[in-house]
């Protein structure tokens, strides 16, 4: 998955700490990454491939490498504003899953500018990774939204489901609500979207998803009894059954992401 980066060691302890030129720069525009393409995978910049001041924000490192977010970066010197999901599957890994947190904490600090409270502007915390308003004292935290990833089977198939802004195969997902456990989400979410009752819930693994600001729990559930599917058409444009035979999925679909791994951990019969 895209947190996977073994051999090389992310830390994200909170720093105060000024960029030198061998730094990397996180630059976004959007849900774009400025980055440079190469014949063996992808560049993210340092600064000493910009013209830039050494001013930014520092997030963490990665090998003992500082990476700072600077705001409006002009793309300049071969590195250009490209989509950041897939970022997520080219070589170096590492890079990727840099990216993809770093837009996570550019997402928050872009979103968080004035208190909700008392309306008065934000300021860094100097001891954490916060944002704390001089007048009132409300601090602010990076919001993490949690979500769950549902793969229901039943024998020896699996329910995929399409929704309309997507035309790849995906499983089951949804927010966790207000007062919920993860597994009454599981339950609520199969429910809701396709109509069915589910039992025997087992945690699989999470997954951090900075692209949209989650963390992502995986489950395996089986199906309850047997009925025909109910389709929520305002969520998903397609539910069905699939068995493991007839499911063309190999390591090639393999995207970083936890609804793929699941997916191809059915498929090798290594998770029922």
């Amino acid at each position: 998955m895209i947190q996977d980066i073994s051999p090389h060691k992310f830390d994200n302890s909170f720093k105060i700490q000024t960029p030198s030129k061998e730094d990397h720069v996180l630059g976004f525009q959007d849900k774009n990454a400025l980055v440079r393409y190469t014949d063996t995978g992808i560049q993210c910049p340092l600064f000493k491939d910009l013209d830039l001041p050494l001013e930014g924000t520092y997030l963490f490192s990665i090998d003992h490498k500082a990476y700072f977010l600077v705001m409006e970066v002009p793309e300049q010197n071969g590195f250009s504003y490209c989509p950041l999901r897939p970022l997520t599957k080219e070589s170096p890994n590492y890079f990727g899953f840099a990216y993809a947190t770093g837009f996570h904490l550019y997402d928050w600090y872009r979103n968080r500018t004035f208190c909700g409270r008392c309306g008065t502007k934000l300021i860094p915390s100097t001891s954490e990774r916060a944002l704390v308003c001089p007048h009132c004292g409300v601090t602010e935290y990076p919001r993490i939204f949690p979500a769950v990833i549902i793969a229901l089977t039943h024998k020896d198939k699996i329910l995929l489901a399409q929704y309309p802004h997507m035309k790849k195969q995906v499983l089951l997902a949804g927010f966790v609500e207000i007062g919920e456990t993860l597994e009454e989400t599981v339950a609520r979410e199969v429910y809701e979207e396709v109509g069915l009752n589910v039992k025997n819930i087992r945690y699989y693994k999470s997954q951090p998803w900075g692209i949209v600001s989650d963390v992502l729990a995986g489950f395996y559930c089986e199906l309850d009894s047997e009925k025909e599917i109910r389709l929520d058409t305002n969520e998903l444009q397609r539910a069905y059954w699939i068995s493991r035979n007839e499911l063309c999925y190999g390591k090639e679909n393999l995207d970083g992401s936890l609804t793929s791994e699941m997916i191809y951990r059915f498929k090798i019969d290594a998770y029922k």
